[in-house]
Order: structure tokens, then C-alpha cells, then sequence
């Protein structure tokens, strides 16, 4: 055993001993330690800690590493069991190459600043890599006005102009508001009111709820989210991050 995991071993040793003093009022510790026996571990282990401070930060760090990495784990499982929901086109606008041998997903709002930036790095990894299957996934979770613009992008699928409305409405200055949601359509070429018939409709708020109920099970609770592949990141990846991290997954087959 090497001397860093010796220091672990220890670190944890020691928390669960705080544990177990800190409920030593049950009636298990009651019969196996007296109230000599309760002050001596505690003091042991009050000396150990004082000792030793840098041994908790050390578990800590530890115990978040292995809590991170278990959900990843369940996040990798939740994609697997979701990916129908994740990728039919049905539910979302799919566009690149859609026999491509990456997939890469974002749940986005039209609200968020940090989507808005995402665009034209999204754009250009469609452009470049031909490769590459995009998903777009309405995710409005920023308020009545972006659940409207969601609606309004699924609805302009029927005219054949989302991805036209899809980048006018992330590259609109200031917030999307229930008034230039269809000022914007209409500057885009949209039939206006067929797209307020459209987005209206039980077939289109049904597709939102499907991308809200995926969303949920994942546990995202943030935009932008990144789905490539199975690997589920949640924040902003620029254009050269994203495109060394679909190449690395290329090469680990």
C-alpha cells in the first residue's frame, strides 16, 4: 500500500469514527462503549485531526472524486436507456451528417447568453465535420417567453425553416420576448400564422414535453448541456475543446 493511500485509508478511518461518535446515543454504540470509552475516542481522534488537518481535505476531495465519477456512471446509463428519446427526429431537429459516427446533442434555451455563444461554434462543427450528427433540443427553462420561442422552433420545422429561425432567434439582440418571437418569424419568411396555429397545437407542445421529460431524467438543469455521444457536459465547449474531444473519442474507438 503506498503512503498516499495509507494517509486515505486513515483520513476515512477517522471520518467514520466521527460519524460513529457523533450518533454514539443509539442503542448499539450505548452497549458497546461506556462513557470512559466515548471520551478517550473521542480525544484520539481530536488529537489524530489536529495532527493531521490536511488528511480530511484530502478525504474530502476523495469522497468527490468518487461521487463525481458515480454520476457520471448514471448519467452514461440514463443516455443509453434515453437515446431513442435523445435522437428521433421526431422530438428534435437532427441536422450534419445523420448516419455520423458522433452525436452530439445540446439542450439549449433561447434565452441563455451562454447558448447565444455556443452558435457559431455549433455551426462550424456542422460545416467542418462532416462526420458529425447535431441535435437540437429545446430545453426552455428560463421562463414563459423561451418556453414560447421553443414551441414557436418546433413548430417552424413545418415550414422547413428551423434552422433559419433557430439561428435568427439565438442571434437576436436582448431577450426573446412574446412580441418579437413572431416579429422574427416573419423576418425569417415564416407564415406567421400558420407558425401561431402550428405552435399552439397538441402535436408541437407534445414534442416540448418530451424534451423537458428527458431533460428532467437526465438531471440537467442547466443550458447549455452537451450530450456527445454518451459523455454528458454541462457548459459552454468551445468550438477547439469540442473538436479535440470528438477526435479523442474517434481514436479510443
Amino acid at each position: 500500500m503506498s503512503i498516499l493511500s495509507f494517509k486515505r485509508l486513515i483520513a476515512f478511518s477517522a471520518l467514520t469514527l466521527i460519524f460513529a461518535v457523533s450518533a454514539i446515543s443509539t442503542p448499539i454504540m450505548a452497549k458497546t462503549l461506556d462513557d470512559e470509552d466515548k471520551t478517550e475516542v473521542r480525544k484520539i481522534i481530536k488529537d489524530y485531526l489536529m495532527e493531521n488537518p490536511e488528511i480530511i481535505r484530502e478525504a474530502l476531495q476523495e469522497l468527490e472524486r468518487r461521487t463525481a465519477e458515480e454520476e457520471k456512471k448514471r448519467q452514461k446509463k440514463l443516455v443509453s436507456e434515453n437515446r431513442d428519446l435523445l435522437v428521433d427526429p421526431k422530438y428534435s431537429y437532427v441536422t450534419g451528417n445523420k448516419d455520423g459516427d458522433i452525436t452530439v446533442v445540446e439542450f439549449f434555451d433561447y434565452n441563455c447568453p451562454y447558448c447565444r455563444q455556443s452558435l457559431n461554434d455549433i455551426v462550424k462543427l456542422m460545416e467542418e465535420d462532416k462526420n458529425v450528427k447535431i441535435v437540437f433540443k429545446e430545453y426552455p427553462i428560463l421562463g414563459e417567453a423561451s418556453r414560447k420561442a421553443s414551441l414557436a422552433a418546433l413548430a417552424a420545422r413545418k415550414q422547413n425553416k428551423y434552422m433559419e429561425y433557430h439561428t435568427a432567434l439565438l442571434s437576436a439582440k436582448g431577450r426573446i420576448t412574446d412580441e418579437n418571437i413572431l416579429s422574427i418569424a416573419k423576418s425569417t419568411g415564416l407564415d406567421v400564422e400558420q407558425l401561431q396555429k402550428d405552435m399552439n397545437s397538441d402535436e408541437i407542445k407534445e414534442v416540448l414535453k418530451k424534451n423537458i421529460e428527458v431533460g428532467i431524467k437526465l438531471g440537467i438543469n442547466g443550458t447549455p448541456t452537451f450530450i456527445i455521444n454518451d459523455e454528458v457536459i454541462p457548459q459552454v465547449v468551445p468550438y477547439d475543446a469540442m473538436k479535440n474531444f470528438i477526435d479523442s473519442m474517434r481514436k479510443a474507438g
